[in-house]
């Protein structure tokens, strides 16, 4: 019997007859999380308290950085992987390397901060349901913290960022115009670090680390110091997401493949 991962509700008490993308199919997701309920599927989709939707956040974001990959191998255009690239709420200019809110919403008090948070539970939101579909164990008790962040929007938790050193990117056409976050550990990237309470996982040219237990800050120090050190010949510096440009989202890494 399904059961959601987000609000617990089995096929007795709630309907699963829409497909929940792990990812944004308007992000070229293809992958299905069967224990996401209609209801908890339409949330991530939609306004609440004036907040852009999640899944909305995730897909301006990211098919910026899907851009940059796709327009080197042809793939925007009419009947392409990406039709067309015109964001909502961004000023792009990949000539010039820069990305900014739209003046209407850069006006609009507290908006980046709320597209920030938005992003960040929808980085979360991506992250336990492709656990779930991968590895079974979304129902897991020490996730409940994702599941009252990135679905009920109480408390905060951390999303690092780290910053590449050179713009050589390992990428696969599929991991573009598809994208997928890998849940076996290490298996792709030698840098990618082991310690079970944070897990690393790279997304369109991103590495992220996302907390894995409420209580991260304990072993955070040891964390960043041993993951830092595997990345040295790979990665510069590592931040906390605390605004959508601490995201290198138009790839400027690769302008400059030697770093």
């Amino acid at each position: 019997m399904k059961k959601c991962i987000w609000c617990s509700q089995d096929e007795q008490q709630a309907s699963f007859n829409k497909l929940a993308h792990t990812i944004p199919q308007s992000l070229g997701g293809l992958n299905i999380c069967k224990n996401v309920c209609d209801n908890c599927n339409s949330f991530f989709g939609s306004h609440y308290n004036k907040l852009p939707p999640i899944e909305t956040v995730i897909k301006e974001t990211f098919n910026i950085s899907r851009a940059r990959f796709l327009n080197t191998n042809d793939e925007i255009g009419k009947n392409k992987a990406l039709p067309r690239f015109k964001s909502i709420y961004f000023n792009v200019d990949f000539k010039k390397r820069s990305i900014d809110l739209k003046p209407s919403y850069e006006l609009k008090s507290g908006f980046q901060e709320k597209i920030c948070r938005q992003l960040k539970r929808g980085i979360f939101k991506m992250f336990l349901e492709e656990r779930e579909r991968q590895m079974g164990d979304g129902h897991d008790s020490r996730y409940d913290f994702i599941r009252e962040f990135a679905r009920y929007d109480l408390g905060d938790f951390p999303i690092i960022y780290f910053e590449r050193r050179h713009g050589a990117i390992l990428m696969v056409k599929s991991w573009a115009t598809n994208p997928e976050i890998f849940m076996s550990r290490g298996s792709q990237f030698k840098y990618i670090n082991t310690d079970h309470s944070f897990f690393e996982f790279e997304l369109l040219g991103h590495l992220f680390g996302v907390p894995c237990t409420r209580a991260w800050e304990l072993n955070f120090e040891n964390y960043i110091v041993e993951s830092t050190k595997q990345k040295a010949g790979f990665f510069k510096s590592w931040r906390f997401i605390r605004n959508f440009n601490d995201i290198d989202l138009v790839l400027n890494i690769l302008n400059d493949p030697k770093g």
